[in-house]
């Protein structure tokens, strides 16, 4: 009798084990295999729709620029959230059988990388693809300005649109002035460039045409490249005679070497509490410590709204 419980003791034992795993098993049920998808960056086109506006709501011929700087996306499968990503990135899905990839494209606002959202005016990709576990799926979004976004240009540089630059100097010794240097201009022939030769220059400078923003959400974007730090803002015109004093609103740092960048300023957070009838955009250019010259090089600047 004792040699057949002893001959039996192993079963008893690996019975409850058994049993325990198979609780393990639907506690912590095995995970599915993501499909990965893969975006290098965001292709950015043109939109025919939209047309761009001089200053005084002249239409021109010119559209819109097509510069940009996407940093990350907003990512949803199906309509469901699945990240938010800087770019480069590498993401996994969950995806099962067929699915829609919802794409926001996302910039800097103020220049601030901790300031990422998605930008109202620019379309969201979306593409459909089949799930693919453990594979890697490259997708090139593509975005352009919404059919009802409206973009007036405050600059653009071309010579006889909005009289060269646009530009009076208010206060310093170096004002802006039209560059048509084809190793300094990369959109269209024309760019401005504000040159600072000597310790102590300086410039500050705004738009001699005044333009309208409305109420609501509205940025003012613009291209440059500089070697020296400088500083964007507006002023606030409450009738043709009397103005507010300027807001300088963000400093921008030089392009350290990187060439053409792109920024995103948000400007409705001003124009909600200096309700204006019309507003001057300002520019305010110095030489940081230590440095002797520099130059500001600024292009395609735009107010966008809807």
């Amino acid at each position: 009798m004792m040699h057949f419980f002893t001959r039996i003791r192993p079963l008893l034992f690996l019975l409850p084990c058994a049993l325990f795993w198979q609780a393990c098993n639907t506690i912590n049920p095995a995970e599915p295999t993501p499909t990965y998808i893969h975006i290098d960056s965001f292709h950015f086109q043109e939109n025919s729709s939209v047309t761009l506006y001089e200053i005084g709501g002249v239409a021109t011929l010119t559209p819109a620029t097509v510069s940009h700087k996407i940093t990350s996306v907003w990512v949803y499968y199906n309509n469901n959230p699945v990240g938010i990503f800087d770019l480069p990135a590498t993401f996994p899905v969950l995806a099962t059988g067929n699915g829609v990839l919802k794409v926001a494209p996302s910039v800097a606002v103020d220049g601030q990388n901790n300031m990422d959202d998605m930008y109202p005016y620019y379309t969201f990709d979306t593409f459909l693809f089949a799930a693919n576990p453990g594979a890697v799926i490259n997708h090139t979004p593509t975005t352009e300005f919404y059919n009802d976004a409206k973009v007036k240009c405050i600059s653009n540089f071309e010579n006889g649109t909005l009289h060269g630059t646009n530009f009076v100097l208010t206060a310093g010794n170096r004002s802006m002035q039209l560059d048509n240097n084809v190793a300094d201009v990369v959109y269209g022939s024309g760019c401005g460039i504000i040159q600072l030769s000597a310790v102590g220059d300086s410039s500050i400078d705004s738009t001699f045409a005044t333009f309208t923003i409305p109420l609501g959400t509205a940025f003012i974007e613009f291209d440059y490249n500089s070697t020296i730090p400088f500083y964007v803002g507006l002023q606030a015109n409450l009738s043709s005679t009397i103005s507010s004093t300027p807001n300088f609103l963000t400093g921008v740092s030089p392009s350290n070497g990187n060439g053409w960048q792109k920024f995103y300023l948000q400007v409705d957070g001003f124009t909600g509490q200096a309700q204006g009838t019309s507003y001057n955009l300002f520019l305010k250019a110095v030489l940081a410590d230590g440095q002797t010259s520099g130059k500001l090089l600024i292009d395609n600047i735009q107010l966008v709204t809807f």
